[in-house]
């Protein structure tokens, strides 16, 4: 892994974000592509955070040549201008330093 690629939650969040922004993203894309293994945790997460994400069910098929019923997510109208910006907050229960998306 490059020290440019982050796998920490905070960085699969804000990959997602960016691809959102620009294309709808299905659950066998973002495992091969944005090297998140577990999106729905990280779509869920963002909706904590106020982002606006619809789920779509969608039949895509794999590398293997196989038929899944997978997620699809899309950003809901609007939702780029309330998506959260990347920074970070402070955790004051715990006095450590945590992300905002």
């Amino acid at each position: 892994m490059s020290a440019s690629h982050s796998n920490t939650a905070t960085a699969q969040r804000k990959r997602i974000l960016e691809y959102l922004r620009i294309h709808s993203l299905d659950t066998l894309t973002a495992r091969k592509e944005l090297d998140v293994m577990h999106p729905a945790a990280r779509v869920m997460e963002l909706r904590k955070r106020g982002v606006k994400i619809q789920t779509l069910k969608i039949y895509r098929e794999s590398d293997c040549g196989e038929i899944h019923r997978v997620a699809c997510y899309v950003l809901e109208a609007g939702a780029v201008e309330s998506a959260p910006a990347d920074r970070q907050r402070i955790d004051k229960t715990k006095g450590s330093t945590g992300a905002a998306i």
